[in-house]
């Protein structure tokens, strides 16, 4: 029993020891993970930061340059351009785009949320369909706008002009009057689904007792989604909302592959103004004052956000 106790003792005082306190040994479990993310994320961060503050050419990076201190951020906001290409991403990429891509998601999240394909097993189906933009890579996605939009031989034009609507195909692309509305289908289509199963999996996790003690009640589908649905929806419709309006501020493909900011200047958005004065221009230095620029924009955006948020939701508590 002795040598049993004594054991069991030495077992336990094995457990129990480590290098480190225990108070300490999550944080060390993590430290790794803090580390990639610090060499991948905030090391990059860091240096366009550096970056932003220095008189640096395209062809002198890795030397020592000049620092200019707010030289850089000066010259940006006093050139052309800038107010342009910020209401360009402000608006016309980032919240048209986001309204109508909350709008159509919801809705069809709710009608891919119906009894009907779940009556006929056809939920895969559907899911599978809706996610095909989403698997296709940007830039054959723009590629594949390009060709239905081309004012010759797109099936576009080519469907428009044999219905009669119009007597010569329409350059989308090209004419100022449409080229936004043919970008914003572009990045619609393809960003649209992640919004549609982010809604539809939080619809499903509605408890169905909810709609149908509704339903027993007198409330019409209307009403079942006006005040049972919609709220308990809302927390996932703000995480949505930030996360697409912080995407779609910061995003280059659509615009850079589709137009390269043009026609002349009028779609250029502040990422595309970004790597044109960088690497076009070789300012890589006022290049990186707007990419701070950038950040420090969505970092007072979501900062707001957020704190909206948390004084509604201690408000509604």
């Amino acid at each position: 029993m002795t040598v049993l106790a004594s054991g069991r003792g030495q077992s336990m005082g094995r457990k129990t020891g480590g290098y480190l306190p225990p108070s300490l040994e999550p944080y060390a479990l993590v430290l790794p993970a803090i580390l990639v993310l610090a060499f991948f994320f905030a090391g990059p961060a860091l240096y366009n930061i550096a970056l932003s503050f220095q008189n640096v050419s395209l062809f002198d990076l890795g030397q020592s340059n000049e620092w200019v201190g707010f030289a850089n951020f000066v010259a940006v906001l006093t050139g052309g351009g800038l107010a342009a290409a910020f209401f360009n991403t402000a608006v016309m990429q980032t919240l048209i785009t986001v309204v109508l891509r909350l709008l159509f998601g919801l809705g069809l999240a709710i009608l891919l949320n119906a009894d009907v394909f779940k009556r006929w097993q056809l939920g895969w189906l559907v899911r599978s369909l809706v996610l095909i933009p989403f698997v296709t890579p940007p830039v054959v996605a723009v590629a594949a706008w390009k060709w239905l939009l081309d004012p010759r031989y797109g099936a576009v034009n080519q469907l428009l002009l044999s219905l009669g609507l119009i007597e010569r195909g329409i350059p989308f692309l090209s004419r100022t009057s449409t080229v936004w509305a043919a970008i914003d289908a572009m990045l619609i289509w393809r960003e649209l689904p992640f919004v549609v199963i982010t809604f539809l999996a939080a619809l499903q996790s509605i408890p169905k007792e909810l709609k149908e003690s509704a339903r027993i009640d007198g409330a019409s589908e209307f009403q079942i989604h006006t005040r049972i649905v919609l709220p308990m929806l809302k927390p996932v419709i703000a995480i949505v909302t930030l996360l697409t309006t912080i995407w779609t501020f910061n995003n280059f493909v659509y615009v850079w592959l589709a137009t390269r900011g043009g026609p002349g200047d009028y779609t250029q958005v502040l990422a595309t103004k970004m790597y044109t004065v960088s690497f076009v221009d070789y300012r890589v230095g006022e290049g990186a004052a707007i990419g701070v620029l950038m950040s420090i924009i969505m970092f007072i955006f979501a900062f707001g956000y957020l704190a909206v948020l948390s004084r509604k939701g201690k408000e509604a508590a």
